[in-house]
């Protein structure tokens, strides 16, 4: 039990961490290279968890760490979230957890742009959603 209250603390610290950085910037959010390293090793752990919201919020949180260091190496966490978009009993955070594995395999092709301050994660997913429907599904003929 102590284990699971640590965890917990540490996810929702780097949560902080990272909403705090949001809220001090003028428009533009983009994180300090220390705070991205801190995210990668928390990232895995925190995609583990038995809260969705904490899955769901990791998984937001990768893809925008992708958008604004897109040369970064995230092999490890797209293992981590193809194994959650099969392993995990939530079929939304399935999706999501694919979603964010086709965006970070994806060079240049899904352009996310990610809101400050937005609370709702939703908008993210629509827009590679979106994207994918428009660039890659649409036969133009």
């Amino acid at each position: 039990m102590k284990r699971t209250g640590k965890f917990i603390l540490i996810v929702f610290s780097m949560v902080s961490v990272f909403s705090v950085y949001i809220s001090a910037q003028d428009g533009k959010f983009v994180p300090k290279k220390s705070v991205v390293e801190k995210a990668f090793n928390v990232c895995p752990s925190s995609l583990d968890s038995e809260i969705p919201g904490i899955v769901e919020s990791t998984i937001y949180n990768i893809i925008c760490i992708k958008k604004f260091y897109p040369k970064a190496n995230y092999s490890d966490i797209i293992s981590k979230l193809n194994e959650v978009s099969e392993k995990n009993s939530n079929p939304s955070i399935r999706l999501k957890a694919h979603l964010a594995s086709i965006y970070l395999t994806t060079n240049d092709i899904i352009d996310v742009k990610p809101e400050v301050g937005k609370f709702e994660h939703e908008y993210i997913f629509k827009q590679i959603t979106e994207q994918l429907e428009n660039k890659l599904l649409v036969s133009k003929d």
